[in-house]
């Protein structure tokens, strides 16, 4: 198998198992998981790693993905926080992974990492924005759902978890870790 054919493999992979049957489960509509892993296979890689070179690319690639992703949801099913903790598991799951680490020439050091990837979101979900909620002195809303999740708290939480992740000399995406069912 040559290298591009492995690659595309890897990223087939990691279109499925990046949202796993609990993640975006109770959406309102059934087939949100097939239609964000299919959505995810078809997403350029090297568009990816190509924003990745500021904050403000990135940002706005995940807002024209975030919306894309919502648009090919069933009516029933159409959430902005669906689609955002989708993707920023999708994005997350990229960046970890040894092969596409090594084709992109990512940091293999965990502080260079965690510089190179500062801004990346920390995919948001009752575990984790707990884990942010408990920790932050900000003043950040009731978390409520996924599926009922805006921009507006989406953001409050992303502010509050860059204040812990510095204060913890990591990156904002690596708090996923930290706080994934241990709530």
């Amino acid at each position: 198998m040559k290298q591009s054919e492995f690659l595309l493999q890897i990223h087939k992979r990691i279109s499925i198992i990046s949202v796993g049957a609990s993640a975006l489960r109770n959406q309102g509509a059934s087939g949100i998981i097939k239609i964000a892993r299919d959505y995810f296979y078809q997403i350029e890689i090297i568009e990816f790693v190509k924003v990745l070179e500021s904050e403000s690319s990135y940002k706005l690639f995940l807002n024209e993905h975030t919306k894309s992703l919502i648009s090919n949801f069933p009516e029933n099913g159409k959430s902005w926080g669906a689609a955002r903790k989708g993707l920023n598991l999708f994005f997350r799951e990229i960046i970890y992974n040894k092969f596409f680490s090594d084709q992109y020439g990512f940091p293999k050091d965990l502080l260079e990492f965690n510089k190179k990837f500062t801004f990346l979101e920390v995919p948001l979900d009752r575990d984790v924005a707990l884990g942010i909620y408990h920790e932050t002195d900000m003043i950040l809303p009731k978390w409520k759902s996924i599926k009922t999740l805006t921009q507006g708290s989406s953001d409050l939480y992303q502010a509050a978890a860059h204040k812990i992740a510095e204060n913890e000399k990591t990156a904002k995406v690596n708090l996923d870790l930290k706080y994934w069912r241990n709530n």
